[in-house]
């Protein structure tokens, strides 16, 4: 069989799932996907699992396919698709338990680079957002691909993190590659698009039904190497995504939130049942995204010299700060120094060239003591 009589099979089947709501992929374990395009709907149901409505929508499709009109659809809508049988496909992705048999992408191209995807609540607290930002943008600012749903809340603040550092993040939809949902994410949309990647299982003009965001997160979890959820209730589409992220043997972390905080039950439910909890951001993008040798070579550097160099405040100050941003009262809380203290050294070592801030008042290490 042909890859790209293969292609169209998969292609096809996308098709088919997006109507249906229910995967074929499984069903198809190791029969060869081209039995799609050409076997008698009867033999068809002989040798995988078709219930009688996926059945009704394969045979109703498949009448009038051509794979060559959708793809020219797609790049007339600004969009392209890789499926199972093409080399860009997401290795992470091709190994998860349900895979999506195409991708329809608008953007940059799927990163390869080590991705965390980050998901919570969409009525997420302040606290929440300013955590989702500022992994987004440290782990961006890392090299680190950031992952998440485009969705309001702790999704949109992740990306916007992200964009900031500025690095690569990808969305993923719940509904057609072409739409924008919800509406207020238009801006962020397009930044996404320009900066990232926006990708979806679903053609042009699906609309965002509801059993269509559950089925996009096992695409968010599938992506990441590691999930983190930051604020999440009992019932939250951010487990789901949790869930599919440890069926695909990946690592879970969750933000510790106050007790008995409704919004943050289903978030330290996690940690309970064992998921990791991330108390410090710094420390979580470092053990994600460890520093090069030189950069450890700067530190081991700076750590030997900087109590001889700088008058005890101003070296223990630095001894917080590390090479991802951070914030004042990270710092604060890391060094042991009072938050007044912290504030009033800063602006010192910014002088002397040995921390820098960003435009979002986050602070890291510049290199090694001069």
């Amino acid at each position: 069989m042909s890859g790209h009589e293969k292609r169209e099979a998969y292609l096809l089947l996308s098709l088919v799932q997006a109507r249906a709501g229910a995967s074929i992929v499984r069903g198809l374990g190791d029969a060869d996907p081209r039995i799609l395009l050409e076997e008698p709907l009867e033999r068809l149901r002989e040798r995988i699992e078709l219930n009688e409505k996926t059945a009704g929508i394969l045979e109703e499709i498949r009448h009038g396919f051509d794979a060559g009109e959708v793809v020219a659809a797609l790049e007339e809508g600004g969009a392209r698709v890789v499926t199972l049988a093409d080399e860009g496909y997401p290795e992470r992705l091709r190994r998860v338990p349900d895979p999506p048999p195409a991708l329809f992408v608008r953007g940059r191209e799927i990163p390869e680079a080590p991705s965390v995807a980050i998901v919570g609540s969409r009525k997420a607290s302040a606290g929440a957002l300013e955590a989702a930002r500022e992994l987004g943008e440290a782990l961006a600012g890392r090299g680190v691909n950031v992952v998440s749903g485009l969705a309001l809340g702790v999704d949109a603040a992740a990306h916007e993190g992200a964009l900031e550092a500025p690095g690569t993040t990808v969305g993923v939809l719940g509904c057609g590659i072409d739409v924008v949902y919800p509406r207020k994410n238009r801006d962020l949309y397009r930044r996404v698009e320009e900066q990232g990647t926006i990708l979806s299982e679903y053609f042009l003009g699906e609309p965002p039904l509801a059993w269509r965001f559950p089925a996009r997160n096992r695409i968010i979890a599938g992506l990441a190497d590691t999930v983190v959820v930051v604020e999440a209730p009992q019932r939250s589409g951010a487990l789901i995504t949790a869930r599919h992220a440890l069926d695909a043997g990946r690592e879970v972390w969750a933000v510790p939130g106050p007790i008995g905080v409704p919004e943050c039950r289903g978030s330290n439910r996690l940690i309970s049942e064992g998921a990791t909890p991330l108390w410090d951001v710094g420390e979580f993008v470092e053990s994600v995204a460890p520093p090069s040798e030189e950069e450890r070579r700067w530190h081991e550097s700076l750590t030997e010299n900087l109590w001889a160099v700088l008058p005890h405040r101003e070296a223990a100050v630095l001894a917080g700060i590390g090479f991802t941003p951070c914030s004042v009262d990270q710092i604060s809380r890391r060094s042991g120094v009072g938050l007044q203290e912290v504030v009033r050294v800063l602006p010192l070592l910014e002088l002397k060239g040995y921390v820098r801030r960003d435009a979002s008042g986050m602070l890291s290490r510049t290199g090694p003591v001069r």
